[in-house]
């Protein structure tokens, strides 16, 4: 797991976490569950869920059936905490998120995910401009002199 994830590079689970754990009636859901529903690589959903500690929340007891840990929207968790409804399991249910909440969240992760990106162009780009310079001078000399 990386010390810094980045939202560039998990952009798309992201948003199908988010969008699945804000809308689904289940107020939490564990990996193997998120696999099933997701069609998404198990590793990929562990990864991402413990690696984004801001929009994803860890339970403390594990389920039943899968022995995974159940997560939550960090959000939808907070809300449930102030309803004194903070119960975690295979038949918790819950109403969705409220779709504000949920476009919020996925507006904060696609606008990282863009930042990163528009970073990366920022400090590659020089580089890839010192590189051309480079070649046009050397194929300039190699051409004079010949």
């Amino acid at each position: 797991m990386s010390q810094n994830p980045k939202y560039s590079d998990h952009q798309e689970s992201l948003i199908a976490l988010v969008t699945h754990l804000a809308m689904t009636n289940w107020s939490a859901r564990t990996p193997t569950n998120l696999e099933k529903a997701l069609s998404i690589n198990k590793s990929e959903i562990e990864v991402v869920l413990s690696s984004f500690k801001g929009l994803f929340r860890k339970s403390k007891k594990k389920s039943k059936r899968t022995d995974d840990y159940f997560y939550s929207l960090q959000i939808r968790h907070a809300k449930q905490w102030l309803n004194e409804t903070d119960d975690e399991d295979e038949d918790s249910r819950k109403p969705p998120l409220e779709t504000e909440h949920l476009t919020k969240l996925l507006d904060l992760v696609i606008s990282k995910a863009a930042d990163e990106r528009r970073n990366k162009i920022a400090v590659v780009g020089p580089w890839v401009t010192a590189i051309a310079s480079l070649v046009v001078a050397a194929l300039a000399i190699i051409f004079k002199s010949s």
